[in-house]
């Protein structure tokens, strides 16, 4: 079963737009989002696996989800009635070679159709810059600012699209994240750190999610960086890093977000809603994130598997451009390295600590221009330093 389809489903006040998600590690549930009927609430329902015969199976209605006044996602109150046709929910659907069909029904009787298939693609990013060399990609940097590119991001492939790690390790249920994985690892950070952090408080529930991100754990965030050239860094070091692993690989890629996308899909406070396919861009605070603050961090959020092609699909419903890439040829990456090293963009700055140090000499020793030479200590004075030196020279400086 694909992890998320979209499609629609036939409802009885009208023809409902539609979002199916499955975790990996739990293939016999599904929920199913709803919206875009007139006059009628985006609403979710979840759903488990009663029955499989062949390629068919039957979900059966085991909770109901809906948005409260303040635009969280709650389980609401029903009454007798409404608990009743959703314990009679029945969805039957068929695995196709396309996504999934079926119908659905209830107490009441025959519900509706169900066509659900991956997210339509019609290519992705439109802007795509090949750059001839690392120049060309400084030059690039500076045509895409002057037309408004203020967020970027970098990928050690060109191969790679922008999907987040929770997608990536086979998630797709952010209702499941918010109430399991999320708690668990509140609790474990208020251990570790001994500090309080409130997840009803927006500063509080953002520290936690940068946390979250920035030391491994599976998140429905995708990072990016104010600056072109910490991007290109990551690009190119997860370039050289690699290498073994992928030969086949050609040239990295960076990306720009332009300042329009970020206006218009900035929510005002930070949250994970997944009643509706989504992506926004969040400021997350980088109180007790050293990492963030020294990477210029900021992150963007979505419950859409393949966060490329749902926003080049934005792009197009709304005649407008919001991503760019560039892509640069992978053997300029010792020369990159070696020039972001110079401006002062290394591991060792944007990991403080001693892994990021030995991270940064590393790279280095990819570079082809020697170090230089060691500058005297201040106890050791002027007379041993230029002895050691072996040029004694002396210059009259004071006359």
């Amino acid at each position: 079963m694909d992890k998320q389809l979209f499609g629609t489903i036939e409802t009885r006040p009208g023809k409902a737009l539609a979002m199916m998600c499955c975790d990996e590690d739990r293939p016999d549930d599904i929920m199913l989002h709803l919206w875009g009927v007139p006059g009628q609430p985006a609403v979710a329902v979840w759903g488990k696996r009663v029955a499989q015969r062949g390629d068919v199976s039957d979900f059966q209605a085991v909770k109901f989800f809906s948005h409260d006044e303040r635009g969280n996602v709650i389980e609401p109150p029903l009454d007798e009635q409404a608990r009743r046709l959703m314990r009679s929910t029945l969805a039957t659907l068929k695995t196709t070679r396309s996504g999934m069909t079926g119908t659905w029904q209830d107490t009441d009787g025959p519900g509706g159709k169900i066509s659900l298939k991956p997210l339509a693609s019609r290519g992705g990013v439109a802007d795509i810059h090949q750059c001839a060399s690392w120049d060309d990609f400084k030059q690039w940097v500076g045509r895409v600012r002057a037309d408004g590119a203020v967020a970027f991001r970098g990928h050690g492939s060109h191969a790679f699209r922008l999907e987040t790690s929770l997608y990536r390790a086979g998630r797709t249920q952010l209702g499941r994240y918010c109430a399991d994985t999320l708690p668990r690892f509140h609790s474990h950070v208020e251990a570790v750190t001994n500090r309080r952090l409130n997840l009803g408080d927006s500063a509080d529930y953002s520290t936690l999610l940068g946390l979250a991100q920035h030391h491994g754990l599976p998140t429905p965030l995708l990072d990016w960086t104010d600056s072109p050239y910490i991007a290109s860094f990551f690009a190119f070091s997860d370039a050289l890093e690699n290498r073994s692993a992928r030969p086949n690989a050609t040239r990295v890629r960076v990306y720009g977000l332009t300042r329009s996308f970020i206006e218009r899909f900035s929510p005002q406070i930070v949250t994970l809603p997944f009643l509706q396919p989504y992506v926004c861009f969040l400021q997350v605070s980088p109180r007790d994130n050293p990492r963030l603050y020294a990477q210029q961090g900021r992150f963007l959020v979505s419950n859409v598997g393949n966060i490329e092609q749902f926003v080049c699909n934005i792009e197009r419903q709304l005649g407008t451009q919001y991503l760019m890439a560039a892509e640069i040829p992978i053997s300029f990456a010792s020369e990159a390295l070696e020039d972001l090293a110079f401006m002062g963009v290394t591991a060792a700055s944007l990991f403080p600590g001693l892994d990021g140090v030995c991270r940064m000499m590393r790279h280095s020793m990819a570079f082809r221009q020697e170090a230089l030479p060691a500058p005297a200590k201040p106890s050791e004075g002027i007379e041993r330093a230029w002895q050691a030196s072996g040029d004694p020279e002396v210059f009259d400086v004071f006359n």
